[in-house]
């Protein structure tokens, strides 16, 4: 129905499987065409946007139509709060047969909310039940993308946040002393994860008061700074300084750059394919 940038690297490696492609969707954002036109993917949607580009044909159809308001409306799952569960739910597979109190606690959502995010996953039948309290997965790697575009929209924006600049411009990332309860995300993860990628913004997610990074970390508050911090919208019950695989790919694919464009495909391939059912 819907082409964004999110799930084009699980495109591109579908492609790598099957061959020549030619990909028809309702609605392509602009941005995803301009990633596909880039890679010489073809598309072509309902309002008549088409390209094709090979050896022995060209053709590039821009119709500046869209059938964006046709789409049906995103449920609850994906709104702020929802997005939290859900990435509970993917990060943890087994979570789907949790206490909602328990998965709750560590979305930091309300019970109820994780009552109404798990009705909205068995009507788009994401969640399939299996008897009267348990059930099983059915079309996760969906999932996976429509959690991608609702991060990059809903959640991310909207996640409490500050940029510093260094204090020392040659300060190394990778010997920094962070405090408890942060971890590094965007960049500097996809770096540690894929050696392909060298990290030219930083981002941070904590759990701290943003006061205590400033004064740890001594960097200074600068809106044009290159390092951003989030606040932590997750609970775990481990000390990694990296933030879950998920989030990396999320957050590659939130900045408009080829080079985090594949290195998101690569992560995916390698952490996030292999642990879908």
């Amino acid at each position: 129905r819907k082409i964004v940038p999110a799930i084009i690297p699980q495109i591109m490696l579908h492609i790598k499987e099957i061959g020549q492609t030619i990909l028809f969707a309702d609605y392509i954002t602009t941005n995803a065409k301009e990633i596909l036109r880039e890679n010489k993917i073809p598309y072509a949607d309902t309002v008549g946007n088409v390209f094709i580009d090979d050896n022995q044909l060209y053709i590039f159809i821009e119709t500046n139509k869209s059938n964006r308001t046709k789409l049906p409306t995103t449920n609850r799952a994906f709104n702020k709060t929802g997005l939290k569960v859900v990435f509970q739910l993917l990060v943890h597979p087994e979570y789907i047969n949790k206490p909602f109190r328990f998965i709750g606690e560590r979305a930091h959502v309300a019970i109820d909310t994780v009552g109404k995010v798990f009705r909205d996953l068995k009507k788009e039948k994401y969640l399939i039940p299996i008897d009267g309290k348990n059930y099983k997965w059915n079309k996760r790697e969906e999932l996976i993308a429509k959690w991608v575009d609702g991060y990059k929209r809903n959640l991310r924006p909207n996640l409490k946040q500050r940029m510093y600049r260094l204090l020392d411009k040659n300060e190394n990332w990778k010997k920094l002393n962070i405090p408890e309860d942060t971890h590094w995300g965007g960049a500097n993860a996809a770096e540690e994860l894929t050696d392909y990628l060298i990290a030219d913004r930083w981002t941070l997610y904590t759990g701290q008061k943003f006061e205590t990074i400033t004064k740890k970390m001594k960097w200074i508050p600068d809106p044009n700074g290159n390092i951003q911090v989030f606040e932590k919208f997750w609970k775990n019950d481990n000390d990694n300084f990296l933030v879950p695989n998920l989030i990396t790919y999320a957050d590659l694919l939130a900045v408009d750059n080829p080079r985090y464009l594949e290195t998101a495909r690569k992560i995916y391939e390698r952490y996030i394919q292999k642990d879908i059912i």
